[in-house]
């Protein structure tokens, strides 16, 4: 043991003081690059707080359009079916569609035939009933027709209500 500190004693005491020195400046840097790390992660879980609170919020937002995208999806749907609902029942409660005297044969009227279903002349008015084929097929283009103008007309009251057309 004695050789070993007379070995020492060899080294000039300036390297001892060379040698605390290094061991002093990489604890320091090892201590201080423990510290960056630290607030280094702590940053990090700062900022994905942040970006999660924000997507919750903006989650929350898409919900709450959302809803009031479908309330107001909604009332479109119910004008469009009330005024459909109205247009079905004028269309079943309409009587068969007649061409006028204008049509039938020069302008007047066909002899009544009393007995036929498939459509004679109806008693004591000008014009001829159409055939039950031909009547029904009107009435579904009818009903096409007043379809697309109930949905043109429901895009339409959307527009105005929602301040997109132009004054």
């Amino acid at each position: 043991m004695m050789d070993v500190l007379g070995m020492l004693r060899i080294v000039p005491s300036w390297c001892y003081w060379i040698l605390a020195l290094v061991a002093l400046c990489l604890g320091c840097e090892i201590h201080g690059a423990g510290r960056v790390q630290a607030k280094w992660d702590a940053q990090v879980k700062q900022q994905a707080a942040a970006a999660e609170a924000a997507l919750e919020l903006r989650r929350e937002q898409n919900r709450a359009i959302g809803a009031e995208q479908a309330l107001k999806s909604a009332q479109i749907q119910k004008g469009y079916d009330d005024e459909m609902a109205k247009v079905r029942a004028d269309l079943r409660n309409s009587e068969r569609l007649r061409l006028g005297a204008a049509w039938c044969d020069g302008g007047t009227p066909g002899a009544a035939q009393a007995g036929s279903p498939a459509g004679g002349d109806a008693g004591g008015a000008a014009g001829r009933s159409l055939p039950p084929e031909l009547d029904s097929a009107v009435r579904a283009l009818i009903g096409e027709a007043e379809e697309a103008a109930a949905t043109a007309r429901a895009a339409q009251q959307f527009i105005r209500e929602n301040g997109m057309a132009p004054p």
